[in-house]
């Protein structure tokens, strides 16, 4: 598979989704675990962790949290946000892939944020990302995870999009391209963005990312498939509401069997 996620996009990362709200997505989760777990939440494994922005946040809420990444780069900057981190409960990330990852520890909660699971293109990466988040699950455990919503992506076509983001050292301007592969439900984007600091010339980052969005009936059954029974499909992140033809994005929370 094609990297995603090198060493320059994972430079800007945090910058480009500096706007995003992670402390309030570390609310519903846990308004989540109160709700629908078994048992008190103490062990999270975020696979598909990037650069630690959920890991941190529910360490410090005390949580024991293991984050994994299939980039070694995201993974180096999360190490040296932890070089930082004071809190009693410090995070552990390593690199690995979330279809292939062996940690030898079981969880009550396994969580892919920020559609994670459509980075796996086929059913059967589908399936080994689903089966190795149940392996590594107490029984009766949580699965959490957030994709593109497969009606609401084919009724409103991805759109070209430019945005320009602020940072102490400059700006970085971002444009990104979309085009539908409505056989295979994929969408595949270009990512081109400049980072454009206050001394020096720009630098160029351009990285191409296949997302694969996601239907109610396929994910109960890849769910049932890798040992889960569904609990809810919801708004992603208002959880609480129905996905509607608005809702690109959709939260499942399912059970360990």
């Amino acid at each position: 598979m094609k990297e995603v996620f090198g060493p320059s996009y994972a430079s800007v990362y945090d910058s480009l989704y500096e706007a995003k709200d992670y402390e309030a997505e570390c609310d519903l989760l846990e308004r989540i675990f109160n709700k629908h777990s078994q048992k008190p939440v103490r062990s999270i494994l975020d696979m598909g962790c990037g650069t630690g922005n959920h890991a941190f946040p529910l360490a410090r809420r005390g949580y024991d949290v293991v984050g994994v990444d299939r980039s070694a780069d995201m993974i180096e900057l999360a190490r040296k946000k932890s070089s930082n981190y004071t809190g009693d409960h410090q995070p552990r990330f390593e690199v690995s892939d979330v279809t292939t990852l062996n940690i030898d520890d079981r969880f009550d909660v396994a969580m892919m944020m920020f559609a994670v699971l459509g980075y796996q293109h086929d059913n059967e990466s589908v399936i080994a990302a689903l089966t190795n988040m149940r392996l590594h699950l107490h029984h009766g455990g949580l699965a959490i995870f957030d994709v593109w919503y497969g009606p609401v992506v084919l009724g409103e076509r991805p759109s070209d999009r430019k945005r320009e983001i602020s940072h102490p050292n400059g700006k970085i301007i971002r444009s990104a391209s979309s085009t539908l592969d409505i056989h295979k439900h994929l969408c595949h984007v270009s990512f081109d963005a400049q980072d454009i600091s206050n001394e020096g010339k720009p630098t160029q980052i351009s990285e191409s990312h296949t997302m694969r969005y996601f239907f109610p009936r396929e994910l109960d059954l890849f769910l049932h498939v890798a040992g889960f029974s569904l609990i809810r499909i919801g708004q992603f992140p208002d959880f609480d509401r129905e996905p509607d033809d608005a809702s690109w994005n959709v939260m499942i929370v399912a059970r360990a069997v």
